[in-house]
C-alpha cells in the first residue's frame, strides 16, 4: 500500500522547533536541509516510485517522498548504505530535510537497497534531474544563453585488468560455475587446466612475474585454453545458456582471432579437425579497440586511451556572468569509449527537448569539428571551440566550403574578442573538479551502467541543489516560509 506525506501540506506546528533551542532552530532554517525540504522534496519522483506498489493492498510502504529524497542525498553525500541508513535513523537534519516525524522511525539497509533498486531507471533519473533543474532555473532566473560543455572520467568499483588477466578471469569464472552446476563435465577437463584456474584471481599468474620469457608466452597459452574450452562445450545447450560461457565467448572474440577457415559458431555442424589440434590458429589481436569488456564483473565499462577503464559523463553548465550561481543543465552519462566529438549532437538534442538551447556553446578542441559547428548552427547555436588539427602549411589546390569555413574559424581564434569569449570555458575544468571532490564522483561504489548512470546524474543534481542553496534568492524564499 502506497504511503506518502505531501511536503506541500502546511502544518500548524513544526515539531522541530519545539525540540531545539531557538538559535539551533534558526540555523537549521537557513541550512541546505531547509532548501531540500521546502524546495526540492516536493519534486521527488513519487508517482514513478509508487508504481512499484499496490495503491491500497499490502503493508504500507515507507514514506515515498522521504525514500526518493534519501536516495538522492545518499549519492550527493557519497554515503555508503550503512551511513545513509544511520542518517535516516539518527540525524535530525535528515529528518528535517525529508519531512520525517522523529517519534518512531524503523529502517534498515535492506529497505534502502530495495527502494534504490526501484529508482534505478534511466527514465526516472532523467525526469528527476530535468524537473528539479528546470524548477531551479526558474526560481533563480538563470540565464541560459551562454553554456560550456566538457566531460569527465568516472571509475567504477572494479579491478584494473590487463588483457591476459582478463582472459584468465573469464576462464576462472566459467570453470567455477561449471564445477558448481555440472561437476561431471568439470572433472572431465584436463587436470592442469582445473588446477591453474582454481586459484584466486589476484594470484592467478603470480608465479610468472619474474620470468619475462614465460610471461611473453602466457597470453598465447591462455587464449588457446579459452578456445579449447569453447570447442569442448560448443553444441552443449545447457552450457551455452550459462552467462559465464557467453562471457567467455565474448571476451575471446574481442581479444583474439582465428585463421580464415576457422570459426567458433554453435550453428556449424561440420568442424575441420585438422586445424584444431595444437591451437596454432589462435592469435591475439594487436589492438582490441576501446569498446570491449574490461572486467567480467562490469561488462558495461569500456576503455579510453587517455583516461583508462570506466565511464564518463558529459556536463553542460550555464556560464552567463550575470547569473548569481551557475547550474548544470545537461548531464549525459556514457561509457568511456564514447567520443567527445559525437557528444555535441546528443547535448544539443537534449537541450532542444528541454527548451534550454543556448546562443553560445563553449567547448574544447575535441568538440570543435566542422560537422559539429555546422550542426549547432541549425539549432541557432554558435559553437565556440578551437579547430581540431593543424593549420595547413600550403593553400590547397581546391578550396571547398568546409576548407573555407575552417580557415575563417582559425582566423577568428587569433582575435582578442574570440579569446575573451573562450576563456570562460576554462572555468568548467575547475567546476568539474569541485563536483568530483564534493560528491565523490571519482570512483563510485557500483558496477554496471544502470547503477553507475543513476549515481552520476544524482550526484550532479545534488551539486545543482548545493549551488541553489548559495543563492540569495533561494534564501529569501526559504525565509518567507517561516513568516
Amino acid at each position: 500500500m502506497r504511503y506518502s506525506n505531501d511536503p506541500r501540506q502546511p502544518e500548524l506546528f513544526d515539531i522541530f522547533e519545539s525540540q531545539m533551542p531557538p538559535r539551533t532552530y534558526k540555523r537549521l532554517k537557513k541550512s541546505f536541509h531547509a532548501v531540500f525540504r521546502h524546495i526540492i522534496l516536493e519534486l521527488m519522483p513519487v508517482a514513478e516510485l509508487g508504481e512499484n506498489f499496490h495503491p491500497i493492498i499490502g503493508r504500507p510502504t515507507k514514506e515515498l517522498y522521504s525514500m526518493a529524497g534519501l536516495v538522492l542525498l545518499k549519492e550527493y553525500h557519497n554515503w555508503t548504505v550503512e551511513e545513509a541508513t544511520d542518517a535516516y535513523l539518527f540525524d535530525v537534519r535528515i529528518h528535517y530535510a525529508l519531512n520525517l516525524r522523529t517519534g518512531h522511525i524503523e529502517f534498515c539497509e535492506r529497505t534502502l537497497q530495495r527502494y534504490q533498486d526501484h529508482l534505478d531507471d534511466d527514465e526516472i533519473v532523467k525526469k528527476s534531474f530535468d524537473d528539479i533543474t528546470q524548477h531551479l532555473i526558474t526560481e533563480l532566473e538563470i540565464k541560459i544563453d551562454q553554456q560550456r560543455l566538457d566531460s569527465t572520467h568516472v571509475f567504477s568499483d572494479m579491478a584494473k585488468f590487463g588483457r591476459t588477466k582478463l582472459m584468465g578471469t573469464s576462464i576462472s569464472k566459467f570453470l567455477t560455475q561449471l564445477k558448481r552446476h555440472h561437476k561431471g563435465l568439470y572433472e572431465s577437463l584436463p587436470e592442469t587446466t582445473r588446477k591453474r584456474y582454481s586459484k584466486k584471481i589476484d594470484v592467478l599468474f603470480a608465479e610468472f612475474k619474474s620470468d619475462q620469457k614465460r610471461r611473453s608466452l602466457l597470453r598465447q597459452e591462455v587464449a588457446e585454453e579459452m578456445y579449447e574450452l569453447i570447442k569442448t562445450f560448443d553444441g552443449n545447450e545447457a552450457i551455452e545458456n550459462m552467462n559465464s560461457f557467453k562471457m567467455l565467448i565474448t571476451v575471446f572474440h574481442q581479444q583474439c582471432e582465428l585463421s580464415a577457415d576457422i570459426t567458433v559458431s554453435k550453428d556449424t555442424d561440420d568442424k575441420d579437425d585438422s586445424n584444431d589440434t595444437d591451437g596454432t590458429n589462435v592469435t591475439i589481436k594487436k589492438s582490441p579497440g576501446a569498446d570491449v569488456i574490461q572486467n567480467p564483473s562490469d561488462i558495461d565499462a569500456t576503455y579510453d586511451g587517455h583516461k583508462g577503464q570506466g565511464y564518463q559523463i558529459q556536463l553542460t553548465e550555464t556560464c552567463n556572468p550575470n547569473n548569481e550561481v551557475q547550474l548544470i543543465v545537461s548531464a549525459i552519462p556514457q561509457t568511456a569509449a564514447e567520443s567527445d566529438s559525437e557528444a555535441v549532437k546528443l547535448v544539443l538534442h537534449e537541450l532542444r527537448e528541454k527548451d534550454l538551447l543556448p546562443e553560445l556553446l563553449l567547448a574544447d578542441t575535441l568538440y570543435g569539428s566542422d560537422e559539429n559547428s555546422e550542426g549547432a548552427k541549425k539549432d541557432g547555436v554558435i559553437l565556440i571551440s578551437p579547430v581540431p588539427g593543424q593549420d595547413p602549411k600550403k593553400t590547397p589546390k581546391k578550396i571547398t566550403a568546409k576548407t573555407e569555413r575552417l580557415r575563417v574559424r582559425r582566423q577568428m581564434q587569433l582575435t582578442e574578442t574570440w579569446r575573451n569569449q573562450y576563456k570562460i570555458r576554462a572555468q568548467e575544468e575547475g567546476i568539474i573538479g569541485c563536483i568530483k571532490r564534493k560528491t565523490g564522483m571519482v570512483r563510485l561504489r557500483y558496477r554496471g551502467s544502470p547503477r553507475m548512470f543513476m549515481s552520476m546524474v544524482f550526484k550532479t543534481l545534488g551539486w545543482n541543489i548545493s549551488q541553489a542553496y548559495r543563492s540569495a534568492k533561494i534564501q529569501r524564499k526559504i525565509a518567507q516560509v517561516f513568516v
